[in-house]
């Protein structure tokens, strides 16, 4: 531990007592002497407190520089948190706790910058049975300094040592000039900040370049953070491996760095491997360099060759017993009884690859790309720069076994974190404020990839509904927050890890796609791209190069640019929904916008933020919201489903008037074509009225399968907040007993959900059940149970979708076609092997079966997913062993996923959690859970930013009584100082208690009445 800055070196020798030369003194007058002593320290603190000068520090920082450190030391934005001296997002009373945020400022100084890391890390315990997990290493940084310092402040995680006896910090020699040492005095350390600051006898020079030499130790520990050990069986042996996960703090857990993104140095990485295995990194391995390491037998170097300047969070070493298989300079490796499941991972990735070089215009900049599966990892996938990781399931595909959404969500992953090679590591955001520069546009752009690839899956028209339609939930909320928003302290920069930064970013990437025209954007990418390439960005630069661009070609007029626009998207949270009124005599429609809320503003609020863009806000703050919206329509006298690009905008008007364009007075309009732009629409009685009859007499014809999926999604939503009444809403729905396609079908039952989870707990739910298979009757009949491999992909999960309703609606002859598959499954010699279900119906028949049967069910089940070799298999158990109606099975399996070796890997724990909650029976029995071993949940699976929230809003998700959600509000300020990265979670939660609640009370009477009226299940079965 460093020593501290206010400790006094006291000389022992300056007082003596006893037969000693000197004189004596009585003990009465060493008693007087030493009082004198104490007053004059006392005065002298008095004095200097009222007359010295003031340095003020943030609270709860270290002082960390000394007196000599130049005003250039602190971090940019100033000593009052973070840039710009904004509060972090749980500024105010937070979950009603009135907690005062430490306003802390977690940015490096910039007086001293890297330039280039020389690092070697030997991962002990790999090939040890009695392993000892652990890593030791050096770092050598070089370094710029940009201003005279006296001190060198770096990040070293808490959990890691550096060996102090042996630092050491040289000055680099310009031509003619001797090496010099610069003394180092003492090392401090801030624990919060994870500042490690190595202190000098003598000021570092401006423009001067100096090697930082540090030692150091950690644990190669097992929470899927920073530097971790993962294992796997292999013939009855357990094999580890050493990995990481550095995104986006984590790096500093794995060597002392400078760990923000926007600082990029080229890396020189060196691993330790014992013989036998293997060593992958960021660079392909410089071939012929192996050497032994010493004191070592049989542990090899590998040293790997010197990267490109990228980000310390994209940096990655494994070191594995893994089995590989290439196409050129693109390699997969898995687990040896794996790797043919990564075949068609190494099929797509080369394509998609060739995909971008085309689309971004710029060449893939690295010279080779691995993609490794990982029997451990927390996250999907992770984008380090040549060196992509996935949790298994997210890269490997079993032909007959993995069902067509796990080939799907291959292709889709692979394709996401390929766009990040050139958006996000070859450009990389100046800070997490922008995260979703990173992950909004590859969540958009893996869309084009996969549909370069695989066209007939059409998976550009999924987008709507598992994108856009998705996030809209989460974003009603008054608890969201914008996309581009101030963080600090990591746990504020694991919560924006969310949908708001993936699916709202994308829904308005392709908004921008849309209203600029594809081949504006993708000029205004390429310029954006090789402008800032190595560098760092922030969404400004991006939207300076579109701009450009948009006036070049005409795309938008001189006097608008892309971040008028856009900051209106992007600084504030939310969206609108337009109301179209029109004025059937004058055909002339009045467009009103209004910020969509799920619940009326400022009700039942819990929470309130102090900063309106960053979270709560009062009633009148929610008036104040006003977009640029583009303005498409079609209507039915000139029906034009393809031309998207903007008619009219909305300028961040409250309201504009239409007066050209519009049908006749018995025509219908729909606005926002293809759903392209990111908000809701509603229309006066009339204009529903004829969408609801158009549906009803010829939908498939006039309405194209986006905007049927629109219209029910809207409506639905729109009576959920009260904005549209039900009867209108749930009237939009009768045409679903004719509807055959995919799309529509996917936004109802994601709609229809809502209603589903709020009565499931009623008496009323009868009534909602026999009006749902009324609806599904015909289209049950259409799919049926037989699942073809030539099936189009949208058909299959249309059937999918529709027998997973029938069979969790009670539907006879759905339940028995399950339990008869399970049945003559479990009969089998080998079922392991012989499995005949098919794989797309899997979850399906396995949940119906465990929900319908009994505790052999159930086992039969869990000896599968021990058994089973494929990861996806495994997903499909994991999620159907959550059905059983077994209360003390549910419990059992709940307490199974938060201990060690119980067959559960640490990684699904949140699956399990969700698996149960949603079983109606098991949701209270999960947050029951949850609350009674919060901190035996929090201990074992860390600080995981996906496992921990994710638990959070699964075990929360259905809650709608005043009991349940007194026990919320209870659980939430309980744990109020502890929540870390899931305190946005937990916020969000609430509102959404609060919200259902509000709903039971206004709308249930009102559903079950317009359920009762005979006419409405009547009229779909004449």
């Amino acid at each position: 531990m460093s020593q501290s800055r206010e400790a006094l070196a006291m000389d022992a020798s300056g007082t003596t007592f006893g037969k000693k030369k000197g004189f004596l003194v009585s003990r009465c007058t060493a008693t007087f002497l030493l009082l004198a002593v104490l007053l004059c320290i006392t005065a002298t603190g008095l004095l200097v407190y009222h007359f010295a000068p003031c340095t003020r520090v943030p609270a709860g920082a270290s002082t960390l520089a000394d007196s000599s450190t130049e005003e250039g030391d602190y971090p940019l934005g100033g000593l009052e948190g973070g840039a710009g001296g904004r509060l972090s997002p749980h500024a105010g009373d937070s979950l009603g706790s009135g907690r005062t945020p430490k306003r802390l400022d977690v940015r490096l100084p910039r007086s001293v910058l890297p330039h280039r890391y020389d690092l070697r890390l030997v991962p002990l315990g790999l090939a040890s049975a009695a392993a000892n997990f652990s890593f030791h290493g050096e770092v050598r940084i070089l370094v710029n300094v940009t201003m005279p310092t006296r001190n060198v402040t770096l990040h070293v995680g808490n959990d890691m040592k550096v060996d102090e006896a042996y630092s050491a910090v040289d000055r680099v020699p310009r031509l003619g000039e001797r090496m010099k040492r610069v003394t180092v005095v003492r090392h401090e350390t801030d624990v919060e900040r994870n500042f490690h600051v190595v202190h000098l006898a003598e000021n570092l020079e401006a423009g001067r370049q100096y090697e930082v030499h540090l030692k150091f130790s950690g644990i190669l520990n097992d929470l899927l953070q920073g530097f971790y050990r993962s294992s796997y069986t292999e013939n009855n042996r357990t094999r580890w491996i050493a990995t990481t996960q550095f995104q986006p703090t984590d790096a500093r857990r794995a060597f002392p760095c400078f760990d923000e993104p926007a600082l990029k140095a080229r890396f020189k990485i060196s691993i330790a491997r014992p013989h036998g295995m293997s060593a992958i990194s960021n660079m392909p391995k410089i071939q012929g360099v192996t050497e032994p390491v010493v004191d070592m037998p049989g542990w090899i170097w590998d040293h790997f060759m010197e990267s490109v300047p990228m980000s310390t969070y994209l940096v990655a070493f494994v070191v594995c017993d893994f089995e590989r298989r290439a196409n050129g300079s693109f390699s997969v490796w898995a687990r040896r009884e794996a790797i043919n499941q990564a075949d068609y991972s190494l099929h797509v990735g080369p394509a998609i690859l060739n995909h971008f070089e085309q689309y971004f215009g710029v060449t893939y900049p690295l010279p080779k790309v691995d993609m490794v599966a990982l029997p451990d990892f927390a996250a999907g996938a992770m984008e380090n720069w040549g060196l992509i990781t996935y949790r298994e399931t997210a890269m490997l595909y079993q032909r007959g076994v993995s069902t067509n959404s796990n080939k799907q969500r291959v292709a889709t992953v692979v394709s996401h974190e390929i766009a990040h090679q050139w958006f996000g590591n070859l450009v990389t955001p100046s800070w997490w404020t922008d995260l979703w520069l990173n992950e909004g546009f590859a969540s958009y752009v893996e869309y084009l990839g996969v549909e370069a690839v695989e066209p007939s899956w059409k998976i550009t028209e999924q987008f709507v509904v598992d994108e856009l339609q998705n996030v809209f939930a989460l974003d009603a909320l008054e608890s969201s927050h914008p996309i581009s928003v101030e963080v600090g302290h990591p746990d504020e920069i694991n919560e924006i890890f969310d949908r708001i930064s993936y699916g709202k970013g994308a829904s308005i990437i392709r908004m921008m796609d849309h209203f600029l025209t594809t081949d504006v954007f993708k000029r205004g990418l390429t310029s954006y791209l090789k402008s800032r390439a190595y560098q760092s960005a922030t969404q400004n630069d991006l939207w300076d190069a579109l701009t450009a661009q948009a006036h070049q070609d005409g795309a938008l007029e001189k006097n608008v640019s892309v971040k008028l626009i856009m900051d209106t998207w992007t600084l504030q949270m939310g969206f609108p929904v337009v109301t179209v009124k029109r004025d059937y005599e004058k055909a002339t429609a009045k467009l009103t916008q209004e910020r969509f809320l799920l619940r009326k503003q400022g009700a039942g609020k819990f929470v309130k933020r102090t900063n309106p863009s960053e979270g709560q806000e009062n009633e009148k703050d929610n008036d104040k919201y006003l977009w640029w919206i583009p303005i498409t329509f079609t209507s039915q006298d000139e029906i034009n489903f393809e031309s998207t690009r903007p008619q009219h905008w909305m300028k961040m008007e409250r309201s504009i008037t239409l007066t050209s364009g519009l049908p006749p007075a018995y025509h219908w309009v729909i606005f926002n074509i293809q759903e392209t732009g990111f908000y809701r629409v509603n229309y006066d009685p009339t204009n529903w009225k004829m969408l609801i009859a158009q549906l009803e007499s010829d939908h498939f014809t006039d309405l194209n399968s986006v905007n049927r999926a629109q219209l029910l999604d809207d409506a639905l939503n729109l009576a959920r907040a009260g904005l549209l009444d039900y009867g209108t809403a749930l009237s939009v729905t009768r045409y679903l007993s004719q509807e055959t396609e995919y799309l529509p079908w996917k936004a109802a039952f994601s709609a229809l959900g809502y209603i589903d989870s709020m009565l499931v707990r009623t008496g009323g739910f009868e009534k909602f059940k026999s009006y749902m298979l009324s609806l599904i009757d015909n289209i049950y009949k259409q799919t049926g149970f037989t699942d073809s491999p030539r099936d189009e992909q949208l058909t299959v999960y249309k059937r999918v979708s529709v027998l997973g309703w029938a069979c969790s609606l009670g539907h006879e002859d759905c339940v028995q076609n399950c339990i008869k598959q399970y049945n003559n499954w479990r009969r089998l010699e080998n079922p392991d092997r012989n499995n005949e279900i098919s794989p797309n119906l899997k979850n399906v028949i396995y949940c119906t079966a465990i929900r319908h049967g009994s505790q052999a069910e159930w086992d039969f089940a869990w000896e599968r997913y021990r058994a089973t070799n494929v990861g996806s298999e495994k997903d499909l158990l994991l999620a159907a062993l959550g059905c059983s109606r077994e209360t003390w099975i549910l419990g059992r399996y709940l307490e199974w996923s938060v201990t060690e070796n119980s067959g559960i890997r640490k990684q699904d724990a949140a699956r399990v959690f969700a698996a149960v909650s949603s079983n109606v029976m098991g949701q209270p029995l999960a947050f029951n859970f949850l609350r009674e071993k919060w901190d035996r949940v929090k201990e074992y699976l860390g600080s995981s930013l996906f496992t921990i929230n994710n638990i959070v809003r699964s075990s929360t998700k259905r809650m709608n009584t005043a009991f349940e959600l007194a026990d919320l509000k209870k659980f939430a300020a309980d744990h109020r100082r502890d929540l870390g990265t899931a305190t946005r979670a937990v916020e969000q939660a609430l509102e959404k208690a609060e919200a259902n609640v509000e709903w039971m009370k206004t709308h249930y009477q009102v559903i079950i009445e317009w359920l009762s009226n005979a006419t409405n299940i009547n009229s779909l079965n004449s």
